[in-house]
């Protein structure tokens, strides 16, 4: 899973555009952490997201493209679509020949990633490098072009001031955790000889001499095509990151391997760096994180069945789930539950509530007729194949579980959630808050 940050980098569209497209029903979460509020996404929901980006380049409305994207447009219709635009915008004037390359290139991200072979992410160690740089944050994503350029002669000019002489590649670094398409932070360097000194004023008081810090692990892969087919190398890396429980420690570096100095339209050559560190492997857990949680999931298929129960929104801020909980179980008896019911504990997002804030509905099963008790709410759990995995220990831990289910183990086994930020904590017999062996059951509804 992808914070949603790293998602919007990934994706070349904002934070604020996300929450956008989950608050319209178009692209939601695939989880959304309610001890936190975090929303993560999965490298499935890439396509649907290229998808949104690329009917909207062509100048669909949002509500027009909630149309068309549930209708899961084909493929081949989407590049008739894109190339129909193309010829469109072909016979305009050169001002629009820019929004003719952003279609162009969404149509190549498109069919680049029906298969085309991944390029290889090799990963190295990379030792401090002294470099010229300087920082700028640039107004808008269209201006980065021009700014990198305007960046180059900064940097040549100050070199032919000082006696400084580049002894390396240019390299570029975006230290943005997230995707944004304006004040974007960006910094130009040029490795430089670690003996260099200046010979004369230091000319632009912008410009500095600093060392990159040495990275352990820097997975890499080289681009060489054009600068609006980045992404797709972009997306590469991070399906690469995905795959072998790796995890961006740092801000990314696009080294030139071509001149920087030299301009015009780029056929660009240039390796993506990123620092990465380890994701914990369920495979090396220790036996005491292995009595807490159980890493391998079983498979279960329940019909729909009816859970009545007292209901909470909010985000537990002041731990209310504990104290609804204390109520409820003083007034389990009110339910007419079916014999040797479990108790239930469901959590959904549901439309209309604040940022973060999620419904939480704790009740036992009960049968179709059963009476509501007054201050209580019944809910339907329609039918489904749940995930099904077991946490052990204290509630203390429970954040720890959600987040191993989310971050490692869906991941790991290739699950798919068929709705984001629903899950089911089932409560047996098994369970004793005041136990350290005490179990509990959290039941995802999977593909």
């Amino acid at each position: 899973m992808l914070k949603i940050g790293d998602f919007s980098k990934l994706g070349h569209v904002t934070v604020k555009a996300l929450r956008h497209y989950a608050r319209m029903g178009l692209l939601k979460p695939a989880w959304i952490d309610r001890f936190s509020g975090y929303r993560y996404y999965s490298l499935q929901q890439l396509p649907r997201l290229n998808r949104i980006l690329a009917l909207k380049d062509l100048g669909f409305s949002l509500e027009q493209i909630t149309g068309l994207i549930d209708e899961e447009v084909p493929v081949e219709q989407m590049r008739g679509m894109l190339r129909r635009k193309q010829a469109e915008l072909e016979a305009h004037l050169w001002a629009e020949q820019k929004r003719l390359d952003l279609v162009a290139a969404r149509l190549q991200q498109i069919e680049q990633a029906n298969g085309r072979p991944g390029r290889e992410v090799l990963v190295k160690s990379v030792p401090s490098l002294p470099v010229a740089a300087v920082r700028e944050v640039v107004p808008s994503i269209e201006g980065l072009p021009s700014c990198l350029d305007a960046l180059v002669d900064e940097l040549n000019g100050w070199m032919a001031q000082t006696g400084v002489v580049a002894d390396g590649p240019w390299l570029a670094l975006y230290p943005a955790l997230e995707y944004t398409e304006h004040a974007i932070p960006i910094e130009l360097a040029v490795a430089v000889d670690p003996a260099a000194r200046l010979r004369s004023s230091p000319g632009s008081s912008r410009v500095r001499l600093e060392a990159l810090p040495a990275v352990p692990e820097m997975a890499y892969l080289v681009h060489a095509g054009p600068a609006l087919a980045l992404s797709q190398a972009y997306a590469e890396l991070f399906a690469w990151m995905e795959a072998n429980r790796r995890r961006p420690s740092g801000p990314t570096r696009e080294l030139y391997l071509r001149d920087a100095a030299e301009k015009g339209p780029i056929t660009q050559v240039i390796e993506i760096q990123l620092p990465i560190e380890s994701v914990a492997s369920p495979a090396s857990t220790t036996r005491e994180n292995q009595k807490e949680t159980q890493m391998e999931p079983t498979f279960v298929t329940r019909p729909a069945f009816n859970v009545v129960g007292l209901c909470y929104h909010g985000n537990n801020q002041n731990d209310e789930l504990g104290k609804m909980w204390d109520v409820f179980n003083r007034r389990s008896p009110e339910v007419a539950a079916v014999p040797s019911s479990h108790a239930y504990g469901i959590c959904r997002m549901v439309e209309g509530l604040p940022e973060g804030h999620f419904e939480y509905v704790a009740g036992l099963e009960t049968p179709d007729d059963a009476p509501i008790p007054e201050g209580m709410v019944h809910r339907r759990v329609e039918a489904a194949r749940y995930a099904v995995f077991t946490h052990r220990g204290p509630l203390s831990g429970l954040m720890k579980t959600y987040q191993r289910i989310y971050n490692e183990w869906i991941p790991q086994y290739k699950l798919e959630p068929v709705e984001a930020g629903l899950d089911m904590e089932v409560y047996t017999d098994e369970f004793d808050p005041n136990s350290p062996d005490s179990v509990f059951y959290i039941y995802i509804p999977v593909k």
